[in-house]
């Protein structure tokens, strides 16, 4: 599968709201997953778990996902926009970042999030 049918799938598929089966299905084993303030989580299983926490910790309204955008070979970039109550202050925000990805054969080996540091 080229990185730009597999990109176009994720984009398609977290828009239905399907980002644990995006997770599941096109995580390498091995990922690595970079949160914006620099934390890392390694291994599938425990990526998966700390997106099963923040959607724990928040009621989800809705997502939106822009993009592709391709960089090179191996590597393509999406907008992500969540309509989020966290649970902890019970108060409705918008929050934005930008998640890059990194392709190895049809799997998705890291990912890399931007956000403006607010959440």
């Amino acid at each position: 599968m080229s990185i730009q049918t597999l990109a176009r799938q994720f984009v398609e598929m977290c828009n239905q709201g399907k980002n644990f089966d995006v997770m599941h299905s096109m995580y390498h084993p091995e990922i690595v997953s970079v949160e914006g303030d620099g934390k890392q989580t390694a291994g599938k299983t425990p990526v998966i778990q700390k997106s099963e926490r923040w959607a724990a910790a928040n009621t989800i309204h809705g997502e939106k996902v822009l993009g592709p955008y391709f960089s090179g070979p191996d590597e393509f970039a999406v907008h992500f926009t969540f309509e989020v109550t966290p649970k902890a202050t019970g108060q409705r925000v918008t929050q934005q970042e930008v998640g890059l990805y990194t392709v190895k054969g049809d799997q998705i080996v890291r990912e890399r999030f931007f956000n403006s540091g607010t959440w």
